[in-house]
């Protein structure tokens, strides 16, 4: 039982001029009273509560708005443990790196940040990307924590449990590159946080998110191409394989190709668009992938060909439509003019590559396939990089040298003989 004990002392006669007055805190122990531990220098208030443990409080700042003093109240099972994270609290407000802790959930603040910050900013279909993924991935698996406890274990569980069994449709985990974007979008959400004073620290900086392996690509061979061409002659689309397989076009790309970007009579396409799938229906994207996607690719003399006897087909498919054809300027489109859906447009390829009995591969090994065709041929890096659209040379060489092995015994061979040279050259000199 803890008692308070006022006490007046009296200066001496003549001597103190006022009443000094100060408190003592005696507590009952065994039959003898004892004075309390007087607090620690600058720890604030700390005092034991009747069920025995302790408290305190310190002095935060001011309240911007009332102009208030603020003060925080710690607990613990002991007066030390208080007595640190009061002086925790004291430093931190010193450095200016204390942060109040918040209720708001990881859920809540994603929601917050995606639209208050992202929206205007992003183009729509890498919107409607970080919203799906936020609210199929992120928020089921963090969404209730509160911002202010999770802790980069948190995330390194989640990110190594979404590699695991991470598919929505429950069928094993996610790619390396997928769960790298979860932890893009995390970590540029909690560093707004971070900035608005919501968290001391970004914890995604302390997770070893995993590095990044690209999809095992199968190109086809020179000898497969031209098979897959035979079966595909009479597609009323052929011009748009050939043209895939030769300027090595995204899909989206592709299919988002329009006339006006084509000068067909000094054989240039320029690519500034995409057609995308978004929740909302086919959408024409006047941007492509990246900065260096938008681009000018020069034909070749069968792109050419193929691209007049397809513009000359199309025409008459719009006689035979009239008013119901629907003309949005797209070189591949349905004989209605209205867009390809780039899922269907991805089974007709496939069904070609079956009627050629060739192996099943992604639309988008047509692209590697123009990629390996051109380095084989000692095309240089550089001009595969800028027809491509790869925002450096560094990524051309690390998708595709693999695929040229004969580029490095051909290289060999440029320096085959040198030593011998070097020798015949000395012994020219020693006639001399």
């Amino acid at each position: 039982m803890c008692t308070t004990t006022r006490y007046k002392l009296q200066g001496p006669p003549g001597g103190f001029s006022r009443q000094i007055c100060f408190e003592k805190y005696i507590r009952k122990e065994g039959g003898k009273l004892i004075m309390a531990k007087r607090r620690g220098n600058g720890e604030g208030t700390i005092y034991k509560r009747q069920d025995g443990t302790w408290a305190g409080q310190v002095s935060i700042g001011y309240d911007p708005v009332t102009g208030k003093l603020k003060r925080k109240s710690f607990y613990g099972k002991t007066r030390k443990e208080v007595a640190d994270k009061m002086a925790k609290a004291l430093q931190e407000v010193s450095s200016g790196t204390y942060v109040e802790p918040v209720q708001t959930t990881i859920g809540e603040w994603l929601d917050k940040w995606l639209t208050g910050y992202k929206k205007g900013q992003l183009k729509p279909s890498t919107y409607e990307s970080y919203e799906t993924l936020i609210n199929v991935h992120i928020k089921p698996g963090l969404g209730k924590i509160p911002i202010a406890k999770l802790q980069a274990n948190m995330l390194q569980s989640f990110y190594n449990e979404k590699l695991e069994k991470g598919r929505a449709d429950g069928k094993g985990g996610l790619s390396t590159r997928m769960v790298r974007y979860l932890h893009a979008i995390i970590r540029q959400a909690l560093q707004q946080a971070v900035k608005e004073g919501l968290l001391p620290r970004n914890v995604a900086d302390a997770t070893s998110p995993p590095t990044v392996k690209n999809k095992q690509m199968r190109p086809l061979t020179e000898d497969e191409l031209l098979k897959f061409f035979e079966a595909a002659k009479e597609d009323r689309l052929f011009a748009a394989y050939v043209l895939a397989a030769t300027t090595g076009l995204r899909r989206g790309e592709l299919l988002g190709l329009c006339w006006d970007c084509i000068d067909i009579e000094n054989g240039v396409i320029t690519v500034q668009r995409q057609l995308l799938v978004l929740k909302d229906g086919l959408t024409l994207e006047e941007t492509t992938k990246s900065k260096s996607g938008m681009r000018s690719i020069v034909l070749t003399d069968d792109a050419i060909r193929e691209l007049k006897a397809h513009r000359k087909r199309q025409a008459q498919e719009k006689l035979r439509a009239g008013e119901a054809y629907q003309d949005h300027g797209l070189v591949f489109c349905k004989e209605d003019g209205t867009p390809l859906d780039p899922r269907e447009f991805t089974k007709r390829f496939q069904r070609h590559l079956e009627k050629a009995g060739l192996p099943k591969v992604r639309l988008h090994d047509l692209r590697h396939t123009h990629a390996s065709l051109l380095l084989a041929r000692g095309v240089h890096p550089k001009v595969v990089q800028e027809r491509l659209g790869h925002s450096s040379i560094t990524m051309t060489l690390d998708l595709y040298s693999h695929l040229t092995p004969g580029l490095q015994e051909a290289a060999a061979a440029t320096l085959n003989g040198l030593l011998s040279k070097e020798k015949s050259h000395a012994k020219t000199q020693g006639n001399r």
